[in-house]
């Protein structure tokens, strides 16, 4: 399973949210270098020592990106500090290190090298800095990073990068360069503004800018599916209600999920076609107004080729989701949040139909902000790339 903050909030905000990442990163590491005699011992209060080859620096920024949240922190800033104060020829080399980072890895080895680059300054030279930026080979937080220390260093140079990067496999570069094109046609005629907002559309994954490029084109005479255009599963059969007072539903295994969703099963469930321009599914309205109850919604999805990709679910409820009968992920959590790509989990997929399955859970919560029954669900690539579609006979 797995659950991204960055897309909870539909990654509005992003400079604001690369601000935080560097604060979260470097503040832990500057705590524990003050308090590291306390948090980690006696050993903790030796100064950092630099690595002294390429190879030392890049074994050192490999074992920190695997860094835990259990991790001991005066160990994790001692490394950290170490990054910080090495050779300028040591830096790009380190960035290779953030393709297998976990989340805190990551944030660690951001600080340590952040603040190399930044003691370094002119020392580290914009010339490899923008080749790495331009290799779509490595990894895209590395890459990110790198991006804005050249813009620091050459800002020209990183703005004419953006030209080739409406495809770029680096969502925050990716997004910069949508951002780039649209101001390009600012003060353009109607027409040329027109052909650039289509172009952006094509191009841009943050749901957020997608829903600023289709009200402009709205705004201009030409409607987008705002669904369509993000890929969400509209076309559902939805069950009757199930017990779920006191919560006893979600863990138990009503015949849908125990027996499987075969043509057979689903006869007599409502067909639910979302008409929401988000894909949300109403389930107040698709079975009824009700409060500690649960509902199943089945939705077959054609895939052109196998192999694995990302389930996004969106829900203010509890839910679980299943893919060819597989548990992909579960969430009790109720009315705490209904964000696009709220959770996001991998599953793998088979060339042609597969079978989605969704467990909506309600409480007994009765203020009108707990009113809301429904989900929102599409399958996508990492970047937020649609994938797959439901054809008529997978509709029926």
């Amino acid at each position: 399973m797995n659950q991204r903050a960055n897309h909870r909030a539909s990654r509005r905000g992003l400079r604001a949210g690369m601000a935080w990442c560097w604060w979260s990163a470097t503040w832990p590491a500057a705590w524990a270098a003050a308090f590291g005699c306390w948090v980690g011992g006696a050993g903790a209060c030796r100064a950092a020592e630099p690595p002294a080859t390429v190879a030392a620096a890049t074994a050192l920024a490999a074992d920190l990106a695997r860094a835990e949240a259990s991790s001991r922190q005066a160990r994790l800033a001692q490394q950290a500090d170490a990054l910080a104060g090495m050779p300028a020829g040591f830096v790009i080399p380190c960035l290779v290190a953030f393709g297998d980072a976990t989340p805190g890895g990551a944030n660690w080895l951001r600080s340590g090298l952040d603040r190399a680059a930044d003691r370094l300054g002119g020392e580290l030279a914009a010339e490899p800095i923008a080749a790495f930026v331009a290799d779509t080979t490595r990894p895209p937080r590395a890459r990110s990073l790198a991006y804005t220390w050249l813009k620091s260093r050459d800002a020209g140079r990183a703005d004419r990068l953006l030209d080739g990067m409406l495809d770029d496999p680096a969502l925050d570069l990716r997004r910069e360069a949508v951002e780039k094109l649209l101001a390009s046609v600012a003060k353009a005629d109607e027409a040329a503004m027109k052909a650039a907002q289509r172009r952006a559309l094509a191009a841009a994954r943050d749901v957020d800018q997608v829903e600023q490029i289709a009200g402009w084109l709205g705004e201009h005479g030409e409607t987008v599916d705002l669904a369509a255009v993000l890929g969400f599963v509209r076309r559902w059969r939805v069950s009757d209600a199930f017990d779920n007072a006191k919560g006893v539903g979600f863990a138990k295994a009503y015949p849908p999920e125990e027996e499987g969703v075969t043509a057979a099963a689903r006869t007599g469930w409502k067909e639910v076609v979302s008409k929401d321009r988000l894909g949300s599914v109403d389930l107040n309205e698709a079975v009824a107004t009700k409060k500690g109850v649960l509902a199943y919604a089945v939705a077959d999805v054609a895939m052109p080729q196998g192999g694995r990709a990302e389930v996004r679910i969106g829900s203010p409820c509890a839910v679980k989701v299943w893919v060819n009968g597989v548990a992909v992920m579960a969430h009790e959590i109720y009315h705490a949040s209904e964000a696009v790509d709220q959770y996001v989990a991998p599953a793998d997929f088979r060339a042609g139909t597969n079978t989605i399955l969704v467990k909506c859970c309600q409480n007994e919560q009765t203020q009108a902000w707990a009113a809301d029954w429904k989900f929102q669900l599409r399958v996508c690539d990492r970047l937020g790339t649609p994938l797959g579609g439901q054809t008529k006979e997978e509709r029926r």
